[in-house]
């Protein structure tokens, strides 16, 4: 933000050219609207923070006694000034990656991307017959969340999206002086509108808001970029393999979304809420599908005096009254007008009826020399259409499996069948669901009186039978039960379905969250594939693709449950067994990825996830989800969407590509198992020690971060809590690695790692060289590590010690902090010996410097939201400057998440 004379001054990199004109137009702003003394003021903290981050005696000390010092609109000046810095950073470092990717593929340099993958496909000796069935194979699934982990308003997005669009202008064409004038006023006037924009909502999110964001993304970004991600698949398969036709793709990768659908803790999601989130995806296919048709519509203006135009075609037209006089031999504009208009009235009930109509124009124009025509804009659209259909993503349910045992309890009771349904042992719940789901007796009543949960319950099954009837069975086709813990949890499903009619039309998915959970998964899905009752559900849904099964993982309450090492160990372990188990019964297995943004969540490179996933996983296709902050990181530019989607396309045709075995592919040595089991109970014993063993712990959690707080930011439509009761069990893991994340101590992500490490090290003779070459040669194992590393090299326990400053008991206060200092200081030096180097990400140099060039603006948030903290839980709420403090405290969270490219 230091001014400069002129603004577009050559500077050493193009990144730092980037980087010294937005934050320059920043300081302008900034002058503009506030003056001198307030820029100048901004230029002395940021000072500070460097300073105290090169180890200048007293800095610490001088940059906290500046901030203490203020009022709060000079704290507001300063957190919208480093807030909207961050943003700008990131539009900056967005654009130099895109340079570096445009460079390595003009110097035929492909890395992580699909012509790299099937030029290894092709080396490795695979023929195109061979491809092809891989491609049958892939079944990629990419699932947008509304997780509350989204900081960002929409129409903050739009306009730093408008601010990336002119950045990529500038660097394509050489501008002239006017051309450059006339960018910078517009970047500042969207700089400006920034400025005077409430970064955070005013109100809670409703899920109709948490829609419109998600499908803001869908629309003007992932839909195009996806058919750009499928005609570079087609081009290097053409590269490769030439001579074959590779114009029909399958559908490789795929989008869902859990937006409107997601009813697990969160009330708000009722079936009206659910059925009005179908019709608004669906209105918002038609526009996109509209407008596209418009377009061709005019430039289709070839005559039939000019070209023959196909009999089929001619009757078409003539049988749908669309002849216009006003373009009589224009036969290709005047059917566009046709499936122009009947689009407009909703006329298509699929997407097939649509795609029979478009695919009516491809065939006239192949028979009749308009080839180039038909590969164009129409085959692009056609394209689109057999991805997104007319219901544009699919909608999955989840609903938390209690809320079902507790309804099929009443609903028993009611027709005499048990005193209590839950009291009963699982053997026998599961021989009642058995009997139950053979019954042909109606077992919803036509109008259940039960209690409100109950009577919901009921309702959302039968808006399900209503939205499939409505929209196809492709619109919702996947029910999950979250907190899955018995075989007689999926059979409630299978009961429920049954009852409405859907049984052969939707999955039904169980989701392993806890680590006991996990560990037990083979066994209860042994059990139900055991269960007659449930195999038949198999057969029927097999019908055409033979036996399968969806079964979700989760990532967020195994890591909360029993720390990183753990939880991924687990995880992997629980992927393999599936594998094995669903095997041996001939089931084909869909693996269901909750992972969320964060680290300690579950987060990171999804390519790097995916190379590091069991290899036999992928065979039955993949589904992961993409949550919270991660869709606007991954989506809001459509290069950088464009890399992510080459990224987990290359990961996953050479996951599923290898030319070896699978058995070869999956075998990892008995000893690095083994080691793999002693880290993962030492890193447990630690974790669970310290979170839940302390005590204190959540004395010190509550008031060392502000975990209470961002109940009161208004980003989604979610509570933080499952239910109003319960205790730490029912903190939802994205709050929990939210505040962590906010006092940069981010305890999820390496708690336990650093003693599990040591551990092993002291314990096993050559433990080291065995780690080491674990971190080499086994990807699970090396991306493990390198998340850790990252998250290590994010934190900053100087800041989290001045979040300790916060909680009031000074015994606790110390006893805790030093423990995770110890801990934190343990992992460090730990990842580092296993890697081999001096300090963290030494291996990874734009990262490091990434983060080192946001520390000196990301710490003088914090020091303000620790200044903030201490003022705000003096007040009672009814004080009239509490709400002020508030607000100001909720913009310090959205700026720190902003700088730090995370928040939960």
């Amino acid at each position: 933000m230091t001014s400069h004379p002129t603004v577009t001054q050559e500077t050493s990199s193009p990144l730092s050219a980037d980087i010294r004109l937005l934050g320059n137009l920043l300081g302008v702003v900034i002058r503009e609207q506030h003056g001198a003394a307030a820029f100048d003021l901004v230029e002395r903290v940021r000072a500070g923070a460097k300073a105290r981050r090169a180890n200048e005696p007293g800095a610490a000390e001088e940059l906290a006694a500046i901030i203490g010092g203020l009022h709060l609109h000079d704290w507001q000046i300063l957190i919208k000034a480093f807030s909207n810095y961050f943003q700008l950073i990131n539009i900056a470092e967005d654009q130099q990656r895109i340079r570096v990717l445009r460079q390595r593929e003009a110097e035929e340099r492909p890395d992580e991307t699909i012509d790299d993958a099937v030029h290894s496909l092709k080396a490795a000796g695979l023929s195109a017959a061979d491809v092809r069935a891989l491609l049958d194979q892939v079944r990629l699934r990419l699932v947008l969340t509304a997780h509350p982990s989204e900081a960002k308003r929409k129409e903050v997005l739009i306009k730093l999206r408008h601010i990336a669009q002119m950045m990529a202008r500038r660097d394509q064409y050489a501008l002239l002086p006017r051309e450059q004038q006339l960018m910078e006023a517009a970047i500042t006037e969207e700089i400006e509108e920034l400025w005077q924009t409430r970064p955070t909502r005013a109100s809670r999110a409703t899920v109709a808001d948490e829609v419109d964001f998600g499908l803001y993304f869908i629309t003007s970004v992932i839909m195009d970029t996806t058919i750009d991600v499928y005609i570079d698949l087609q081009m290097a398969l053409e590269k490769y393999y030439p001579g074959e036709d590779w114009v029909q793709l399958p559908a490789v990768i795929r989008f869902g979304s859990w937006i409107g659908g997601d009813r697990d803790g969160n009330p708000n999601v009722t079936p009206e809420v659910t059925l009005d989130t179908l019709a608004t995806l669906r209105a918002a296919a038609r526009r996109v599908y509209l407008d596209e048709v418009a377009v061709l519509r005019d430039h289709f203006t070839q005559s039939a005096d000019e070209t023959e135009v196909s009999e089929a075609l001619r009757e078409a037209v003539m049988d749908a009254g669309g002849y216009d006089d006003r373009y009589p031999t224009e036969i290709y504009r005047q059917f566009m007008t046709v499936i122009y208009d009947r689009l407009k009235a909703d006329a298509y009930p699929t997407n097939r009826e649509l795609l029979a109509d478009l695919v009516l124009v491809e065939e006239s124009l192949l028979q009749n020399r308009g080839r180039h025509v038909a590969k164009g804009g129409l085959l692009r659209l056609i394209r689109k259409v057999r991805l997104f259909g007319l219901h544009l993503v699919p909608l999955d349910i989840r609903e938390d499996s209690r809320l079902h045992a507790a309804a099929l309890d009443e609903i028993f009771r009611y027709y005499g069948r048990t005193d209590s349904y839950l009291a009963l042992p699982e053997d026998d719940k599961q021989r009642l669901l058995t009997m139950e789901i053979a019954n042909p007796r109606p077992f919803f009543p036509i109008e259940p009186r039960f209690s409100e949960a109950t009577n919901r319950i009921i309702a959302t099954w039968r808006m399900i039978a209503q939205a499939q009837r409505r929209y196809g069975a492709i619109a919702i086709d996947t029910v999950i039960a979250s907190m899955s813990r018995q075989p007689s949890d999926v059979l409630a499903l299978l009961l429920l379905a049954k009852e409405v009619g859907i049984e052969k039309d939707v999955d039904l998915v169980p989701l392993f969250e806890t680590i006991d959970d996990l560990e037990r998964a083979p066994q209860i899905m042994a059990a139900l594939f055991d269960n007659p009752a449930y195999h038949r559900h198999l057969e029927a849904r097999g019908v055409r693709h033979g036996l399968r099964q969806q079964i979700m993982i989760g990532y967020s309450d195994s890591s909360k449950d029993g720390g990183y090492i753990a939880s991924n160990w687990n995880l992997y372990n629980a992927q393999q067994q599936l594998v094995e188990v669903c095997g041996r019964y001939g089931v084909s297995l869909q693996l269901f990825h909750g992972r969320g943004g964060s680290i300690g969540r579950g987060g990171g490179p999804t390519n790097r996830a995916i190379l590091s996933q069991p290899p036999e996983s992928l065979r039955g296709g993949i589904k992961i989800t993409e949550q919270g902050e991660v869709i606007a990181y991954r989506y809001s530019n459509a290069e950088i969407a464009r890399r992510h989607l080459h990224q987990v396309t290359h990961a996953v045709l050479l996951a599923l590509g290898s030319p070896h075995p699978p058995a070869e592919a999956q075998a990892v040595p008995p000893d690095w198992r083994a080691a793999m089991e002693l880290l993962s109970a030492a890193g447990e014993r630690s974790y669970r020690t310290f979170v839940y063993e302390t005590p204190g712990f959540l004395e010190y959690w509550q008031q060392g971060t502000p975990i209470n707080e961002l109940a009161n930011l208004p980003i989604s439509s979610r509570p933080a809590k499952r239910a109003k009761q319960g205790g730490f069990e029912s903190i939802r893991a994205i709050p929990w690695v939210f505040s962590w994340m906010q006092s940069r101590a981010i305890v999820p992500s390496w708690f336990g790692v650093g003693y599990a490490l040591a551990t092993f090290c002291a314990e096993q003779p050559g433990g080291l060289d065995t780690l080491r070459q674990m971190y080499h040669d086994w990807p699970f194992f090396n991306a493990l590590i390198e998340n850790v590393q990252l998250d290590l090299a994010k934190a900053d326990m100087g800041i989290a010690e001045l979040y300790a400053g916060l909680v009031s008991n000074a015994e606790l206060r110390a006893a805790l902090f030093e423990t995770m200092k110890a801990e934190y200081l343990l992992a460090g030096r730990m990842v580092c010996d296993v890697i081999g180097q001096p300090e963290l990400l030494d291996n990874a140099p734009v990262m490091k410097r990434s983060i080192e060039r946001r520390n000196p603006y990301v710490d003088p948030l914090n020091f303000i939201q620790v200044e903030l903290l201490k003022r705000l839980r003096r007040l009672p709420p009814e004080a009239p400057e509490y709400k002020p403090l508030l607000r100001a405290t909720l913009a310090t969270i959205n700026g720190i998440a902003a700088g730090l490219k995370t928040t939960g």
